[in-house]
């Protein structure tokens, strides 16, 4: 079932791409405009969150551990 998974999500870009190419004559400028922005908006959202969720340059990762039973995540400490 995994490999199903990740063969579909390697052949997602492609089917979208040809989706595009075959309405691409066929689509209106609204549709072409709403699909700049969302890709733009999308684009922007990983730009921020890469960001966000980064640690400080002097930050050294601390992995997960396991403390009385209780997971303790992953952090950065200085």
């Amino acid at each position: 079932m995994l490999r199903l998974a990740e063969v579909a999500l390697f052949l997602a870009p492609f089917g979208l791409a040809l989706a595009w190419w075959f309405a691409g004559s066929r689509a209106s400028r609204t549709l072409v405009w709403v699909s700049y922005i969302l890709l733009i908006t999308v684009g922007g959202s990983i730009v921020y969150y890469g960001l966000e969720r980064s640690l400080p340059p002097a930050a050294a990762y601390v992995p997960a551990r396991l403390e009385n039973g209780v997971i303790v995540p992953g952090h950065g400490e200085r």
